[in-house]
């Protein structure tokens, strides 16, 4: 199943709750497209999600189907799905359906497709590392932010509006080396430290610098403080 059990249930607790208050908020849509027309066209997709790993398999890519452009409309409808959520005051709903996002995205990478839309995708990894100190759960999220950033668009990696200092790219690579330094585990560190070097170099000096300043809590090692010590040193000299 390209969606696990346990998102599909809470996509359908969100999207009926989303649905109810919409319902009873009076709410006029005008031209947008009402949540009942978006979660059932989400359904639609997961539906058709399905059907494709049903005749070919839950990894590689599909014959015909652009693939990339499946889970763009899915992650899409479950964004505007997302932006109903937090207009009618559901911000549990919000971090579901941006969960099921988040589980699209992952059916699009096994798939061999790119990203094209990582607003909601940020949005639920940053949710989630907010809410553990777990470090087996920290590590799995690196792999699983790393995989979003190694399959974002050609268009998203071009990084374009570098004036726009809350554009998704900027914050999954930054919540990338965030999240593997609270790992404390070096090799993840400089894995997410290199891949922050290659897609913003202008942001690495800065960040190397306050991150240096972070790793003086005595919640951090030694190896820790060295090795960000090492990239603040070698981000300082460059500029």
């Amino acid at each position: 199943m390209p969606i696990p059990a346990e998102i599909r249930t809470s996509f359908a607790e969100a999207n009926n709750l989303v649905l109810q208050s919409f319902s009873e908020s009076g709410i006029q849509a005008g031209s947008q497209v009402t949540p009942d027309q978006l979660g059932e066209a989400i359904e639609q997709f997961l539906y058709v999600f399905d059907k494709l790993d049903n005749e070919y398999g839950e990894t590689g890519s599909l014959p015909y189907d652009d693939v990339s452009q499946l889970g763009d409309h899915a992650i899409g409808f479950l964004m505007d799905l997302a932006y109903w959520a937090e207009r009618l005051r559901l911000p549990k709903s919000k971090m579901d359906l941006e969960k099921t996002a988040l589980a699209v995205a992952h059916w699009v990478i096994r798939h061999d497709g790119e990203l094209r839309t990582l607003e909601p995708l940020v949005n639920s990894l940053a949710a989630s590392a907010n809410l553990t100190q777990d470090v087996p759960t920290l590590k799995a999220m690196c792999e699983v932010i790393g995989d979003v950033i190694e399959h974002a668009a050609p268009a998203i990696k071009s990084d374009l509006e570098k004036n726009d200092t809350a554009r998704p790219w900027r914050i999954l690579n930054f919540n990338y080396a965030i999240v593997a330094t609270r790992t404390q585990d070096k090799a993840l560190m400089a894995k997410a430290f290199d891949t922050l070097g290659r897609n913003l170099p202008e942001d690495c000096p800065e960040f190397f610098e306050q991150g240096l300043q972070q790793a003086q809590k005595e919640v951090y090692g030694a190896e820790v403080r060295e090795l960000m010590q090492d990239y603040f040193k070698r981000w300082a000299t460059r500029h």
